[in-house]
Order: C-alpha cells, then sequence, then structure tokens
C-alpha cells in the first residue's frame, strides 16, 4: 500500500513518466485480482464446510440406521442359531418336539434370511458373505428338515392321531428310539456338520462391528 501510495506521488509530481503510470496500473491490477482470488477463496472454503458438513450428517444417519439394522439382525441370528442346535442336539426326544423344532428352523431360516435381503444396503461386505454362505446351506438343510417332518406325519396319518404317542409307536420307549434315529439321520448330512461354524462365524462378524465402533 506504501508502495503504491509513493508511486502515485511520483506519477503526479511526474505525470509525464509513462513508466511509472505502467507501474501503477500493474500494481492497482494485481491488488484487485488478489481480491477476487481472495473472496473466490473465501466462497470455496465456504462451500467446503458445507458440503463436509452435509456429508457428516449423511455419515452419522447412515451409521445409525446401520447399527440398527445389525442389532435386530443379531438377534435374528442368535434365534437363528437356538433353532438349528434345537433340533439337532434337543434337550429330550419326542415325536411332537422333534416337529415343532424342525418347524420352527425353517422360520428362523426364512426371518433371517429375508431380513438380509430386505437390508442389504445397510450390511457391511463381510456380513452379506458370510450371510449368503449361510442360506446356501440352509436351503439344503431345509431339505433334510422337510424328508424328517413327512415322514412324522406319515406317522401320523397310519396311526390315525397327532397327538395320542402311544397308538403312534406302542410304547414311550419306541418313541423315543425312532426319534433317536431320526436326529441322528440329520446330524449325518454334511451340511449340518459344518452349519454351526458357519452361523458362529457371521454372529463374530456382528459383534467384532459393535467392539470396533467402542474402539
Amino acid at each position: 500500500m506504501e508502495e503504491t501510495t509513493e508511486l502515485a506521488k511520483n506519477v503526479v509530481v511526474n505525470y509525464k513518466d509513462v513508466t511509472s503510470w505502467i507501474l501503477l496500473g500493474v500494481i492497482i491490477l494485481t491488488g484487485i485480482i488478489r481480491y477476487f482470488q481472495s473472496v473466490k477463496l473465501s466462497n470455496t472454503i465456504e462451500t467446503f464446510k458445507a458440503e463436509l458438513t452435509k456429508k457428516e450428517i449423511k455419515f452419522t444417519r447412515h451409521t445409525e440406521l446401520q447399527i440398527e439394522c445389525l442389532k435386530k439382525m443379531y438377534d435374528l441370528v442368535v434365534a437363528y442359531h437356538y433353532s438349528f442346535t434345537n433340533f439337532t442336539k434337543p434337550s429330550y426326544l419326542s415325536h411332537n418336539l422333534l416337529k415343532s423344532n424342525l418347524t420352527r428352523f425353517q422360520e428362523t431360516y426364512a426371518l433371517t434370511i429375508q431380513y438380509c435381503h430386505r437390508n442389504r444396503i445397510l450390511l457391511t461386505d463381510e456380513i452379506t458373505a458370510q450371510a449368503k454362505v449361510l442360506q446356501e446351506k440352509s436351503e439344503k438343510i431345509e431339505r433334510v428338515c422337510i424328508t424328517e417332518y413327512n415322514i412324522l406325519i406319515e406317522r401320523e396319518d397310519e396311526g390315525g392321531s397327532q397327538t395320542d404317542m402311544q397308538q403312534l409307536y406302542g410304547t414311550s420307549e419306541n418313541e423315543i428310539e425312532t426319534t433317536s434315529h431320526a436326529v441322528k439321520r440329520i446330524n449325518e448330512n454334511a451340511d449340518v456338520k459344518t452349519f454351526e461354524g458357519e452361523i458362529v462365524k457371521l454372529r463374530a462378524l456382528i459383534e467384532n462391528y459393535f467392539k470396533q465402533l467402542v474402539g
């Protein structure tokens, strides 16, 4: 600024000095350019801040939705896991319990997989991949469940009752032995043998997600 003022004084004294006029013009032009550059930079910074704030809001909302999604998914997966162990490792052996457990597994399977598909956009890549592995195994195990379930229904049809186990099996010992053979057949299936390991992996992935949130 002092340089411009001094040069301006010099121009007034030596108004015929062309060089002084040119230098003054250059300095003024440079000042104008710098001013507009400063204004543009300020606007760019403010725009960047605004966009960053929007992105932060979107990211925060996405994270909130993802947390809610995975919390509910974890509950479904746990129920799914329990339904599997209930028919592969029943607390006791009976016709009605096995039939109920086979049905329950198919129900929890359907609920869990449907939820995964509907909320896929909120799942991590690792969780999506593991859920797919689980679905493929579940489809094969479901066929095993249907086969064993149909055997139970056929016995009911042949025995003429759904509730009278003595009419269906003669003795409780025979019911236990027959049910035991059914459970054994189920557990001999290759996919059944490896299923629990896969569902444990899925649970671990969801658990690790929440552990990482809290450091």
